[in-house]
C-alpha cells in the first residue's frame, strides 16, 4: 500500500518555544485523516532555524507516537559529526526512519557526499533516507556519477524522498537499486508520481489538506484518473498561492486558522501580511474540498 506521511510543521509559542501541546493537536487530527506517519524537522519543520536542543526535542515529542504511526527524524546538516549526532538521539528515543539531506554550502564532491551517508548509516546500523531536495540544497542528486551509483547500490539508501520535478531521475534511481522506495515530494504532481510507481508521498500541505490528497491517490489507484486530475488540479490552485507568499508562513497561518496555534515563522523567514492572509483565504475557500 501506498503510505502518506506529512511533512510537519514546528508549531511556536509567542515566546518562540516548541508549542508542544499544539504540535500534539496537530498530529492527533492528521492521524484521524489518515497520515500513515510524519516527517519531523524537514523543511517545513523550519529544520535548519530550529537550535539544537529543539531538533532533538522535536524529536522526543513525535517518538511519543512510533507505535501509532511511521516516524521519519530528519538530521541533515553541514557536518557529518551533527548528523550523526541526530540520527544517534533519534534512533534511541525509538525512532525507526532516520533522513537526511545532503550537507550545504560548500559544494562538496560526489564521493564526500556519499561519504556523509555511509558515515550516517554506519553510526545507526540501517539505511538512510536522501531526502532529495535540489531546490533548497542546490545540490543535484547525480544519478549518473559512480560515487552515486555505488553508494544507491551500497544498501546506505533504503529510500528517497524525491521533492523534485525530474521523475525521470526516480525512475533511474529505481533502475540502479529496485529495492530502494522512492516517495513523493511535490505532491502538485502527485498522479505523475503515481503513474511512475513511486511508493507514496512525504508532503507539506497535508498538515492541512490530507483528506483532498487521500482522494486524489484513491480516484488515481482505483483507475479514475479524471478525479484525480481534476482534483489535482483545485489542490494545485491551493498550492500556487502557498508556495507564491512562502510555504511555512502560510502552513504556519491556516493550521491557526483551523484551530491550532501554530505561531509564527523564524526570522528571517517572515510572516503573511494581511494582503497575503486575504489571498490565501480567498483560494482556500474556492478549492478547499472535497468533491
Amino acid at each position: 500500500m501506498k503510505k502518506l506521511y506529512v511533512a510537519s510543521i514546528t508549531p511556536f509559542k509567542e515566546n518562540g518555544e516548541i508549542n508542544e501541546s499544539a504540535a500534539r493537536q496537530l498530529w492527533e487530527r492528521n492521524i484521524s485523516e489518515g497520515a500513515d506517519g510524519f516527517f519531523i524537522g524537514g523543511s517545513s519543520g523550519e529544520c535548519f532555524l530550529l537550535t539544537r536542543e529543539e531538533r532533538v526535542r522535536s524529536f522526543e515529542l513525535a517518538s511519543e507516537y512510533v507505535n501509532r504511526a511511521d516516524i521519519f527524524a530528519h538530521v541533515g546538516s553541514i557536518s557529518t559529526e551533527e548528523a550523526v549526532f541526530y540520527a544517534k538521539k533519534a534512533k534511541d528515543m525509538g525512532i525507526r526512519n532516520i533522513a537526511a539531506t545532503p550537507p550545504l554550502y560548500f559544494g562538496f564532491s560526489e564521493r564526500e557526499i556519499a561519504g556523509y551517508y555511509y558515515d550516517i548509516a554506519e553510526a545507526i546500523g540501517q539505511p538512510v533516507l536522501y531526502y532529495n531536495i535540489p531546490s533548497s540544497t542546490h545540490r543535484e542528486l547525480e544519478v549518473s556519477h559512480p560515487d552515486i551509483q555505488a553508494l544507491l547500490k551500497s544498501g546506505a539508501i533504503g529510500s528517497v524522498k524525491h521533492t523534485n520535478l525530474n521523475l525521470l531521475q526516480m525512475e533511474r534511481m529505481r533502475n540502479i537499486n529496485p529495492d530502494i522506495k522512492c516517495f513523493g515530494g511535490f505532491e502538485s504532481c502527485m498522479v505523475a508520481f503515481l503513474a511512475f510507481g513511486c511508493d507514496g508521498f512525504i508532503g507539506s500541505s497535508f498538515n492541512f489538506m490530507l483528506p483532498q490528497f487521500k482522494l486524489v491517490m484513491e480516484h488515481y489507484l482505483e483507475g479514475r484518473e479524471e478525479e484525480a486530475r481534476i482534483l489535482q488540479t483545485k489542490c494545485n490552485n491551493i498550492l500556487d498561492v502557498l508556495l507564491k507568499n512562502g510555504l511555512c508562513a502560510n502552513l504556519k497561518y491556516i493550521v491557526s486558522s483551523q484551530g491550532i496555534p501554530a505561531g509564527e515563522v523564524r526570522k528571517p523567514m517572515l510572516p503573511l501580511t494581511q494582503e497575503k492572509k486575504t489571498e490565501m483565504d480567498s483560494v482556500l475557500e474556492q478549492y478547499l474540498e472535497i468533491r
